[in-house]
């Protein structure tokens, strides 16, 4: 086989007819080799493409199980915390009223102990008084008596001085 264009084109720029030939001939070969590849790459890409539709068509398979698992998953699990939500506001509920019952029995402890309270203080206050009033009378007393005994010590002095003063002079 022979391309005829590069034949003339070598022919016409001055090769010899079998160099012209032989080039020919030479490239001809390589579009021959050219034309088996491109043939090669197309049963390859072919092939490749069939592989990936098979891949494809796999992984869409696997893909639909996996969201049907998924959907069951959620499914199973919306039910459980259905259940548990329910428990829950059982439990809340129970634990309200204890609260509530709770609450009340604090609210007497607490009005009891006001009154206990109220009663040790007015007492408290009663014995205070009587104690402070106690405390004033006695601090009266003793402010009298250390006013006597001042008077007492002055006029002792006072009579000592005189004494002394008569003695010598």
């Amino acid at each position: 086989m022979l391309i005829e264009e590069l034949y003339d084109a070598l022919i016409e720029a001055g090769a010899s007819e079998a160099k012209a030939k032989a080039a020919a001939r030479a490239i001809a070969d390589y579009e021959t080799r050219f034309g088996g590849i491109e043939k090669e790459l197309g049963g390859f890409r072919s092939a490749v493409e069939k592989e990936f539709a098979g891949f494809r068509s796999d992984v869409d398979k696997r893909f639909t199980e996996f969201r049907s698992e998924f959907a069951a998953f959620r499914s199973d699990v919306d039910k459980e915390f259905t259940e548990l939500r329910s428990e829950f506001s059982a439990l809340r509920s129970d634990v309200d009223k204890e609260f509530t019952e709770f609450r009340s029995e604090f609210a007497a402890l607490r009005s009891d102990t006001d009154k206990e309270f109220a009663g040790f203080r007015s007492n408290t206050d009663k014995k205070f008084g009587e104690l402070r009033a106690y405390v004033d009378k006695e601090f009266t007393d003793i402010r009298g008596t250390l006013k006597l005994h001042n008077w007492m010590l002055a006029t002792n002095i006072g009579l000592l001085v005189a004494i002394l003063f008569k003695v010598f002079s």
